[in-house]
């Protein structure tokens, strides 16, 4: 492996631990803030730190680039609402995991809607999801796939839409530009949902729930998303993509240390499952992280 490489993957990784730290923060962020005014104040304080960093991009754009960033931002928030609701209900492990079913349903989709050629490991890995899927529910303590899960497999769907919305408006808007544009919409649309359902949700905003805002909105969100597109910018898509999957082991990791969460054997040979699964799609000739 070449320096290029190496110094790649620590980028990578580092982002995925940033990332898959994440998940046991937003679980416990949520005992003092509710889902959708998380969302919100997140995006909103990552929205002012890029618009500063990146503000030579925004000069001269237009109202196509506007309603570009409004799409993308669309898609990111109800990814992220969907997301966080199901991590109220169920483990940071199994909300991690789950989530990271987008690399699945992203070529899917692309073939459905785009005419995109179907790898041939991609029918073979849904079908190991699926296996993991069962793993992970009937290993949990509820016996079955709760609310929570169901969500989060909901969420990966949005993902999946928001991954291939900035492959295609990328085309036309300057990438750092979709960047602020997308944080920005998606701060606004959180704001609107925390009116319209969650006025009357209890707030407490103590030095835990500061923290845990600061984390996600400084790392995980504006230096993670920086780190993963230097890091993606120094190697081949397909590597990229299956480094950063390993943020669904990170996240299961954070939440057995940081939040005493309990993983039975049946759920760990579910985790592993649905990784071999993960691996499979995401060693194809063409990878599908952000640049699928």
């Amino acid at each position: 492996m070449t320096r290029r490489t190496w110094a790649a993957d620590g980028l990578l990784l580092l982002t995925t631990l940033i990332w898959g730290v994440a998940f046991a923060v937003v679980k416990d962020t949520l005992q003092r803030i509710p889902p959708g005014l998380i969302v919100c104040i997140r995006h909103f304080i990552s929205a002012c730190i890029t618009a500063v960093l990146f503000r030579r991009h925004l000069k001269g754009l237009r109202a196509s680039d506007v309603r570009r960033g409004a799409l993308v931002g669309f898609l990111l928030v109800m990814a992220y609402l969907v997301q966080t609701e199901g991590l109220a209900l169920t483990t940071a492990g199994k909300n991690a995991f789950l989530t990271t079913t987008y690399v699945l349903f992203v070529p899917i989709a692309l073939r459905l809607f785009f005419g995109r050629r179907l790898g041939r490991r991609v029918m073979p890995a849904a079908l190991l999801m699926l296996c993991g899927i069962a793993l992970l529910s009937l290993g949990g303590e509820q016996g079955g796939l709760n609310r929570g899960d169901a969500l989060t497999l909901v969420c990966g769907v949005f993902f999946a839409a928001h991954i291939i919305a900035v492959e295609r408006c990328q085309k036309e808007t300057n990438v750092y530009a979709l960047i602020v544009l997308q944080f920005a919409f998606c701060s606004l649309t959180a704001l609107m949902w925390t009116l319209a359902f969650e006025r009357n949700l209890p707030v407490r905003p103590d030095r835990g729930a500061v923290l845990g805002i600061g984390y996600l909105a400084v790392f995980s969100t504006t230096i993670g998303m920086s780190l993963q597109n230097l890091g993606q910018s120094m190697a081949p898509g397909e590597h990229a993509a299956l480094i950063l999957s390993t943020e669904s082991v990170f996240g299961a990791l954070a939440g057995v240390l940081f939040l005493g969460e309990r993983v039975t054997p049946v759920m760990g040979a579910g985790f592993a499952v649905i990784f071999l699964a993960l691996v499979l799609c995401e060693t194809e000739k063409s990878g599908t992280g952000q640049n699928p």
